[in-house]
């Protein structure tokens, strides 16, 4: 699974090398982004792997201010998860996850 983040990392993160790719985009492309991130780092919460031990593999192209929002973006789903997790008996599914996600962040507002 560590090589699916990577990959979803590297497919996401790829175009427009030299830009701050998050000054870009549009609501939807970035809400879409910010889904797949908390997503992908569901399957690792949900694997039960420690937030630390995920790696992501940054090209080097990245601004701080992407490399911050990536982190941010997992930290942050990490911090959900647990918190869901100790208040319930049972996760949210990844797809339903990703849309809750989706749909704050289009509407700009907070989970």
């Amino acid at each position: 699974m560590n090589k699916s983040f990577l990959l979803v990392c590297a497919l996401l993160v790829s175009p427009a090398a030299h830009a701050d790719r998050f000054t870009q985009m549009n609501q939807n492309e970035l809400c879409t982004y910010t889904a797949q991130l908390q997503v992908a780092a569901y399957y690792f919460f949900e694997q039960g792997k420690p937030r630390e031990e995920v790696s992501i593999k940054w090209h080097g192209d990245e601004t701080q201010n992407e490399i911050r929002f990536v982190n941010k973006t997992v930290a942050d789903a990490y911090t959900r998860l647990a918190s869901w997790k100790g208040g319930s008996s049972q996760l949210l599914t990844a797809q339903s996850f990703g849309d809750m996600v989706y749909q704050a962040c289009m509407s700009e507002k907070e989970l």
